[in-house]
Protein backbone atom coordinates (compact mmCIF):
# COMPACT_ATOMS: atom_id res chain seq x y z
CA UNK A 1 0.00 0.00 0.00
CA UNK A 2 1.28 3.57 -0.76
CA UNK A 3 1.63 5.57 2.52
CA UNK A 4 1.73 8.39 0.56
CA UNK A 5 -2.15 7.68 0.23
CA UNK A 6 -4.41 6.47 2.78
CA UNK A 7 -1.99 6.87 5.88
CA UNK A 8 -1.53 10.50 4.46
CA UNK A 9 -4.66 11.15 5.16
CA UNK A 10 -4.65 9.22 8.63
CA UNK A 11 -0.84 10.75 9.94
CA UNK A 12 -1.00 14.04 12.33
CA UNK A 13 -0.23 15.77 10.14
CA UNK A 14 -2.47 15.15 6.88
CA UNK A 15 -2.13 16.05 3.75
CA UNK A 16 0.49 19.33 2.81
CA UNK A 17 -0.92 20.24 -0.11
CA UNK A 18 -4.50 20.28 -2.00
CA UNK A 19 -2.75 18.17 -4.54
CA UNK A 20 -1.48 15.41 -1.75
CA UNK A 21 -5.32 15.68 -0.81
CA UNK A 22 -6.45 15.31 -3.88
CA UNK A 23 -4.32 11.88 -4.67
CA UNK A 24 -5.43 10.53 -1.25
CA UNK A 25 -9.46 10.74 -2.19
CA UNK A 26 -8.64 9.29 -6.04
CA UNK A 27 -6.70 6.62 -3.86
CA UNK A 28 -9.75 5.58 -1.47
CA UNK A 29 -12.54 5.58 -4.01
CA UNK A 30 -10.29 3.54 -6.33
CA UNK A 31 -9.57 0.82 -3.53
CA UNK A 32 -12.66 1.38 -2.67
CA UNK A 33 -14.17 0.52 -5.93
CA UNK A 34 -11.78 -2.75 -6.49
CA UNK A 35 -12.85 -4.08 -3.86
CA UNK A 36 -16.93 -3.16 -3.87
CA UNK A 37 -17.41 -3.43 -7.41
CA UNK A 38 -14.23 -5.71 -8.75
CA UNK A 39 -15.36 -9.04 -10.71
CA UNK A 40 -13.03 -11.81 -8.22
CA UNK A 41 -11.07 -12.47 -11.39
CA UNK A 42 -11.07 -9.08 -13.37
CA UNK A 43 -11.51 -5.66 -13.13
CA UNK A 44 -12.08 -5.21 -16.58
CA UNK A 45 -15.67 -5.93 -18.25
CA UNK A 46 -15.98 -8.19 -20.97
CA UNK A 47 -17.20 -8.15 -24.20
CA UNK A 48 -20.16 -9.40 -22.92
CA UNK A 49 -20.74 -7.43 -20.06
CA UNK A 50 -20.32 -4.61 -22.13
CA UNK A 51 -23.03 -5.45 -24.75
CA UNK A 52 -25.37 -6.35 -21.49
CA UNK A 53 -24.83 -2.68 -20.18
CA UNK A 54 -25.88 -1.15 -23.28
CA UNK A 55 -28.84 -3.39 -23.46
CA UNK A 56 -30.25 -2.57 -20.52
CA UNK A 57 -29.42 1.38 -21.09
CA UNK A 58 -30.70 1.52 -24.40
CA UNK A 59 -34.35 -0.32 -23.00
CA UNK A 60 -34.47 2.13 -20.43
CA UNK A 61 -33.94 5.28 -22.91
CA UNK A 62 -36.49 3.41 -25.16
CA UNK A 63 -38.85 3.05 -23.25
CA UNK A 64 -38.56 6.36 -21.38
CA UNK A 65 -38.26 8.69 -24.63
CA UNK A 66 -42.07 7.17 -25.58
CA UNK A 67 -43.53 7.06 -22.33
CA UNK A 68 -42.35 10.55 -21.04
CA UNK A 69 -42.97 11.96 -24.60
CA UNK A 70 -46.68 10.28 -24.58
CA UNK A 71 -47.91 10.92 -21.05
CA UNK A 72 -46.64 14.12 -20.95
CA UNK A 73 -44.20 13.18 -17.70
CA UNK A 74 -41.72 15.44 -16.61
CA UNK A 75 -38.20 14.61 -15.23
CA UNK A 76 -35.05 15.93 -13.92
CA UNK A 77 -32.72 14.84 -16.90
CA UNK A 78 -32.07 18.83 -18.15
CA UNK A 79 -32.13 19.91 -14.26
CA UNK A 80 -34.04 19.35 -10.96
CA UNK A 81 -37.47 20.72 -10.61
CA UNK A 82 -39.28 19.78 -7.15
CA UNK A 83 -42.86 19.91 -8.96
CA UNK A 84 -41.39 16.94 -11.15
CA UNK A 85 -39.90 14.83 -8.16
CA UNK A 86 -42.83 15.23 -6.17
CA UNK A 87 -45.30 14.22 -9.03
CA UNK A 88 -43.33 11.24 -9.40
CA UNK A 89 -42.91 10.16 -5.59
CA UNK A 90 -46.96 10.50 -5.41
CA UNK A 91 -46.66 7.72 -8.16
CA UNK A 92 -44.55 5.03 -6.00
CA UNK A 93 -46.89 4.81 -3.50
CA UNK A 94 -49.14 3.04 -2.65
CA UNK A 95 -48.88 1.16 -5.68
CA UNK A 96 -46.19 2.00 -8.03
CA UNK A 97 -46.47 3.27 -11.37
CA UNK A 98 -44.16 1.47 -13.82
CA UNK A 99 -44.63 3.53 -17.04
CA UNK A 100 -43.99 6.82 -14.71
CA UNK A 101 -41.24 4.91 -12.96
CA UNK A 102 -39.94 4.88 -16.54
CA UNK A 103 -40.85 8.42 -17.80
CA UNK A 104 -39.02 9.92 -14.61
CA UNK A 105 -35.80 7.89 -14.66
CA UNK A 106 -35.29 6.19 -18.08
CA UNK A 107 -32.93 8.70 -19.03
CA UNK A 108 -30.03 7.09 -16.89
CA UNK A 109 -29.15 4.85 -19.39
CA UNK A 110 -27.84 7.95 -21.12
CA UNK A 111 -24.87 8.24 -18.84
CA UNK A 112 -24.04 3.88 -19.03
CA UNK A 113 -23.48 5.00 -22.59
CA UNK A 114 -21.05 8.19 -21.77
CA UNK A 115 -19.43 5.73 -19.24
CA UNK A 116 -18.95 2.57 -22.09
CA UNK A 117 -17.70 5.39 -24.19
CA UNK A 118 -14.98 6.52 -22.18
CA UNK A 119 -14.38 3.24 -21.20
CA UNK A 120 -13.74 2.39 -24.47
CA UNK A 121 -11.79 4.91 -25.89
CA UNK A 122 -9.20 4.25 -23.30
CA UNK A 123 -8.99 0.57 -23.56
CA UNK A 124 -8.89 1.41 -26.95
CA UNK A 125 -6.01 4.00 -27.42
CA UNK A 126 -4.47 4.55 -23.99
CA UNK A 127 -1.52 6.85 -23.52
CA UNK A 128 -0.57 5.96 -27.26
CA UNK A 129 0.36 8.43 -29.73
CA UNK A 130 -2.92 9.42 -32.22
CA UNK A 131 -3.31 11.10 -35.56
CA UNK A 132 -5.64 13.61 -34.12
CA UNK A 133 -7.48 14.33 -38.34
CA UNK A 134 -7.24 10.45 -38.84
CA UNK A 135 -9.56 10.28 -35.10
CA UNK A 136 -11.55 13.02 -35.74
CA UNK A 137 -12.64 12.44 -39.17
CA UNK A 138 -13.30 8.38 -38.24
CA UNK A 139 -15.43 9.27 -35.15
CA UNK A 140 -17.28 12.09 -36.93
CA UNK A 141 -18.11 10.07 -40.03
CA UNK A 142 -19.52 7.06 -37.71
CA UNK A 143 -22.14 9.60 -35.98
CA UNK A 144 -23.04 11.10 -39.84
CA UNK A 145 -23.52 7.81 -41.21
CA UNK A 146 -25.29 6.74 -38.22
CA UNK A 147 -27.31 9.70 -38.20
CA UNK A 148 -28.05 11.57 -40.94
CA UNK A 149 -29.88 9.49 -43.00
CA UNK A 150 -32.39 8.55 -40.57
CA UNK A 151 -32.61 12.57 -39.40
CA UNK A 152 -33.29 13.94 -42.72
CA UNK A 153 -36.24 11.17 -42.84
CA UNK A 154 -37.37 12.42 -39.76
CA UNK A 155 -37.79 16.06 -40.92
CA UNK A 156 -39.62 14.98 -44.06
CA UNK A 157 -42.53 13.31 -42.61
CA UNK A 158 -42.21 15.43 -39.27
CA UNK A 159 -42.62 18.51 -42.30
CA UNK A 160 -45.19 17.24 -45.08
CA UNK A 161 -46.75 14.52 -42.88
CA UNK A 162 -47.74 16.52 -39.71
CA UNK A 163 -47.34 20.32 -41.05
CA UNK A 164 -44.44 21.04 -38.32
CA UNK A 165 -42.08 22.46 -40.24
CA UNK A 166 -38.32 22.43 -39.04
CA UNK A 167 -35.96 25.73 -38.79
CA UNK A 168 -32.98 25.35 -41.75
CA UNK A 169 -30.66 26.98 -39.30
CA UNK A 170 -31.61 24.42 -37.17
CA UNK A 171 -31.52 21.31 -39.55
CA UNK A 172 -27.61 22.42 -40.24
CA UNK A 173 -26.76 22.80 -36.74
CA UNK A 174 -28.10 19.17 -36.04
CA UNK A 175 -26.32 17.99 -39.36
CA UNK A 176 -23.17 19.74 -38.26
CA UNK A 177 -23.33 18.63 -34.19
CA UNK A 178 -23.22 22.11 -33.30
CA UNK A 179 -27.11 22.47 -32.60
CA UNK A 180 -25.76 22.21 -28.57
CA UNK A 181 -24.32 24.99 -28.37
CA UNK A 182 -26.79 27.34 -29.47
CA UNK A 183 -29.95 25.62 -27.76
CA UNK A 184 -29.73 28.41 -25.14
CA UNK A 185 -33.02 30.14 -23.54
CA UNK A 186 -36.00 30.67 -25.31
CA UNK A 187 -34.25 32.30 -28.31
CA UNK A 188 -32.07 29.03 -28.95
CA UNK A 189 -32.51 26.82 -32.12
CA UNK A 190 -34.85 23.64 -30.92
CA UNK A 191 -33.52 20.33 -31.31
CA UNK A 192 -36.46 18.00 -32.70
CA UNK A 193 -36.41 14.76 -31.55
CA UNK A 194 -34.56 16.03 -28.80
CA UNK A 195 -32.79 13.24 -28.37
CA UNK A 196 -30.46 13.85 -30.41
CA UNK A 197 -28.91 16.33 -28.25
CA UNK A 198 -26.71 13.00 -27.10
CA UNK A 199 -24.88 13.16 -30.72
CA UNK A 200 -23.24 16.98 -30.20
CA UNK A 201 -22.41 15.81 -26.51
CA UNK A 202 -20.54 12.29 -27.75
CA UNK A 203 -18.72 14.41 -30.08
CA UNK A 204 -17.37 17.01 -27.84
CA UNK A 205 -16.70 14.33 -25.07
CA UNK A 206 -14.43 12.08 -28.76
CA UNK A 207 -12.58 15.30 -28.72
CA UNK A 208 -12.01 15.99 -25.23
CA UNK A 209 -10.77 12.44 -24.95
CA UNK A 210 -7.46 13.59 -27.40
CA UNK A 211 -6.51 16.00 -24.46
CA UNK A 212 -7.38 13.68 -21.52
CA UNK A 213 -5.82 10.78 -23.14
CA UNK A 214 -2.16 10.75 -21.17
CA UNK A 215 -3.26 12.71 -18.22
CA UNK A 216 -2.55 10.97 -14.70
CA UNK A 217 -5.13 8.70 -13.24
CA UNK A 218 -5.18 10.53 -9.98
CA UNK A 219 -5.27 14.12 -12.47
CA UNK A 220 -8.60 12.07 -13.73
CA UNK A 221 -10.19 11.83 -10.23
CA UNK A 222 -9.93 15.65 -9.72
CA UNK A 223 -11.47 16.15 -12.97
CA UNK A 224 -14.14 13.87 -12.03
CA UNK A 225 -14.73 15.87 -8.49
CA UNK A 226 -14.57 19.21 -11.02
CA UNK A 227 -17.57 18.05 -13.22
CA UNK A 228 -19.99 16.96 -10.05
CA UNK A 229 -18.75 20.30 -8.70
CA UNK A 230 -20.07 22.26 -11.91
CA UNK A 231 -23.25 20.38 -11.75
CA UNK A 232 -23.51 21.57 -8.11
CA UNK A 233 -23.05 25.22 -9.42
CA UNK A 234 -25.47 25.19 -11.86
CA UNK A 235 -28.19 23.55 -9.73
CA UNK A 236 -27.57 26.20 -6.85
CA UNK A 237 -25.86 29.37 -8.69
CA UNK A 238 -27.33 29.67 -11.93
CA UNK A 239 -30.65 29.81 -13.67
CA UNK A 240 -32.70 26.91 -15.38
CA UNK A 241 -31.57 28.11 -18.76
CA UNK A 242 -28.02 27.51 -18.30
CA UNK A 243 -28.39 25.02 -16.59
CA UNK A 244 -30.26 23.19 -19.37
CA UNK A 245 -27.89 24.54 -21.75
CA UNK A 246 -24.68 23.10 -19.46
CA UNK A 247 -26.56 19.37 -20.02
CA UNK A 248 -26.60 19.85 -23.55
CA UNK A 249 -23.11 20.06 -23.81
CA UNK A 250 -19.92 18.27 -22.31
CA UNK A 251 -19.91 19.95 -19.18
CA UNK A 252 -22.93 18.56 -17.82
CA UNK A 253 -22.00 15.11 -19.10
CA UNK A 254 -18.40 14.21 -18.55
CA UNK A 255 -18.22 12.83 -15.33
CA UNK A 256 -19.65 9.22 -16.59
CA UNK A 257 -16.96 9.78 -19.26
CA UNK A 258 -14.13 10.75 -17.10
CA UNK A 259 -15.41 7.26 -14.50
CA UNK A 260 -15.25 5.31 -17.57
CA UNK A 261 -11.84 6.42 -18.46
CA UNK A 262 -10.81 5.94 -15.09
CA UNK A 263 -12.47 2.33 -14.63
CA UNK A 264 -10.49 1.11 -18.23
CA UNK A 265 -6.91 2.10 -16.03
CA UNK A 266 -7.94 0.43 -12.94
CA UNK A 267 -5.69 -2.37 -12.62
CA UNK A 268 -6.51 -6.02 -12.15
CA UNK A 269 -7.33 -7.11 -8.69
CA UNK A 270 -8.86 -9.32 -6.52
CA UNK A 271 -12.52 -8.80 -5.82
CA UNK A 272 -14.37 -9.42 -2.71
CA UNK A 273 -17.23 -11.61 -4.47
CA UNK A 274 -20.54 -12.10 -5.94
CA UNK A 275 -22.47 -12.05 -2.57
CA UNK A 276 -20.95 -8.74 -1.94
CA UNK A 277 -22.09 -7.83 -5.80
CA UNK A 278 -25.25 -9.16 -4.47
CA UNK A 279 -25.31 -6.92 -0.86
CA UNK A 280 -23.87 -4.09 -2.61
CA UNK A 281 -26.83 -3.78 -5.34
CA UNK A 282 -29.76 -2.63 -3.39
CA UNK A 283 -27.46 -0.02 -1.62
CA UNK A 284 -26.62 1.12 -4.95
CA UNK A 285 -30.29 1.26 -6.52
CA UNK A 286 -31.88 2.31 -3.23
CA UNK A 287 -29.06 5.43 -3.72
CA UNK A 288 -29.82 5.78 -7.27
CA UNK A 289 -33.12 6.57 -6.18
CA UNK A 290 -31.77 9.23 -3.66
CA UNK A 291 -29.83 10.75 -6.17
CA UNK A 292 -33.03 10.86 -8.54
CA UNK A 293 -35.06 12.68 -5.66
CA UNK A 294 -33.23 14.56 -3.62
CA UNK A 295 -31.63 17.95 -4.74
CA UNK A 296 -28.29 17.81 -3.24
CA UNK A 297 -27.63 14.68 -4.44
CA UNK A 298 -28.77 14.94 -7.55
CA UNK A 299 -25.21 15.65 -9.03
CA UNK A 300 -23.95 11.91 -8.28
CA UNK A 301 -26.61 10.28 -10.06
CA UNK A 302 -24.63 9.65 -13.41
CA UNK A 303 -22.18 8.34 -11.35
CA UNK A 304 -24.61 5.60 -9.05
CA UNK A 305 -25.88 4.83 -12.59
CA UNK A 306 -23.45 3.66 -14.12
CA UNK A 307 -21.55 1.79 -10.85
CA UNK A 308 -24.84 -0.12 -10.00
CA UNK A 309 -25.15 -0.76 -13.99
CA UNK A 310 -21.50 -2.37 -13.20
CA UNK A 311 -22.93 -4.86 -10.30
CA UNK A 312 -26.00 -5.56 -12.46
CA UNK A 313 -23.65 -6.87 -15.66
CA UNK A 314 -21.30 -8.28 -12.90
CA UNK A 315 -24.77 -10.28 -11.85
CA UNK A 316 -26.71 -10.71 -14.55
CA UNK A 317 -25.96 -11.36 -18.26
CA UNK A 318 -28.71 -12.41 -20.56
CA UNK A 319 -28.15 -13.20 -24.44
CA UNK A 320 -31.25 -11.39 -25.74
CA UNK A 321 -30.15 -7.97 -23.53
CA UNK A 322 -26.68 -8.48 -25.37
CA UNK A 323 -28.38 -8.73 -28.90
CA UNK A 324 -30.24 -5.22 -27.58
CA UNK A 325 -26.42 -3.96 -26.81
CA UNK A 326 -24.87 -5.04 -30.60
CA UNK A 327 -28.69 -3.20 -31.92
CA UNK A 328 -28.44 -0.60 -29.54
CA UNK A 329 -26.70 2.23 -31.98
CA UNK A 330 -29.42 1.57 -34.57
CA UNK A 331 -32.30 1.77 -31.67
CA UNK A 332 -31.28 5.12 -30.60
CA UNK A 333 -31.60 7.03 -33.90
CA UNK A 334 -34.54 4.58 -35.30
CA UNK A 335 -36.79 5.12 -31.72
CA UNK A 336 -37.75 8.78 -32.35
CA UNK A 337 -38.74 8.03 -35.39
CA UNK A 338 -41.43 5.24 -34.58
CA UNK A 339 -41.94 7.36 -31.43
CA UNK A 340 -43.28 9.93 -33.46
CA UNK A 341 -45.65 7.87 -36.02
CA UNK A 342 -46.66 5.92 -33.39
CA UNK A 343 -47.62 9.03 -31.50
CA UNK A 344 -49.90 10.47 -34.05
CA UNK A 345 -51.12 7.01 -34.35
CA UNK A 346 -52.62 6.22 -31.19
CA UNK A 347 -54.02 9.35 -30.07
CA UNK A 348 -57.25 8.68 -29.05
CA UNK A 349 -56.92 5.07 -29.52
CA UNK A 350 -59.03 2.87 -27.60
CA UNK A 351 -55.73 0.11 -27.31
CA UNK A 352 -54.42 -0.17 -23.72
CA UNK A 353 -51.60 2.12 -23.02
CA UNK A 354 -49.05 -1.29 -22.40
CA UNK A 355 -50.05 -2.67 -26.02
CA UNK A 356 -48.80 0.82 -28.08
CA UNK A 357 -45.10 0.72 -26.04
CA UNK A 358 -45.25 -3.13 -27.55
CA UNK A 359 -46.38 -1.99 -30.91
CA UNK A 360 -44.17 1.01 -30.66
CA UNK A 361 -41.20 -1.40 -29.10
CA UNK A 362 -41.68 -4.23 -32.03
CA UNK A 363 -41.78 -1.70 -34.54
CA UNK A 364 -38.54 -0.06 -33.37
CA UNK A 365 -36.88 -3.23 -33.07
CA UNK A 366 -37.60 -4.28 -36.81
CA UNK A 367 -36.53 -0.79 -38.23
CA UNK A 368 -33.35 -1.27 -35.87
CA UNK A 369 -32.48 -4.53 -37.20
CA UNK A 370 -33.00 -3.38 -40.97
CA UNK A 371 -31.02 -0.09 -40.23
CA UNK A 372 -27.83 -2.49 -38.73
CA UNK A 373 -27.73 -4.75 -41.58
CA UNK A 374 -27.55 -1.23 -43.56
CA UNK A 375 -24.70 0.00 -41.97
CA UNK A 376 -22.62 -3.23 -41.82
CA UNK A 377 -23.35 -3.77 -45.91
CA UNK A 378 -22.00 -0.14 -45.86
CA UNK A 379 -19.18 -1.06 -43.93
CA UNK A 380 -18.41 -4.10 -45.98
CA UNK A 381 -18.09 -2.11 -49.06
CA UNK A 382 -15.45 0.72 -47.82
CA UNK A 383 -13.12 -2.51 -47.11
Amino acid sequence: MDNGGLFGILSPVGAKNVRQAFADVGFITNFVYRNAVAKPEDMNLTKEQSLNLKGYAITLIMIHNYVDHVLSSYCNEMGYHQAYTDAFLSRLWPVPSVWHCFAFAGWIGVAVFLMLSGYGLTRKYGGQPIDQRLYVKRHATKLWLLLIPVYLLFVLIYHFGYGEPHNLLSVIAQCSFTINLFSYGDNGLIMEPGVYWFFGVILQLYLLFVALRRVKTDHLWMLLAAFIGFQYFTLYCTNDDFMWWARQNFMGWGAPFVLGMIMARTPQSDGIGKRWLLLGLPLLLAGLLLCLTVKWLTPLTEVVTALAGICVVRLFTLRVIAWLGVLSPSIFVIHPLVRMVCYHSFVGSSLPFAMTVAIYFVIALALSMAHHYLLNRVASAKK
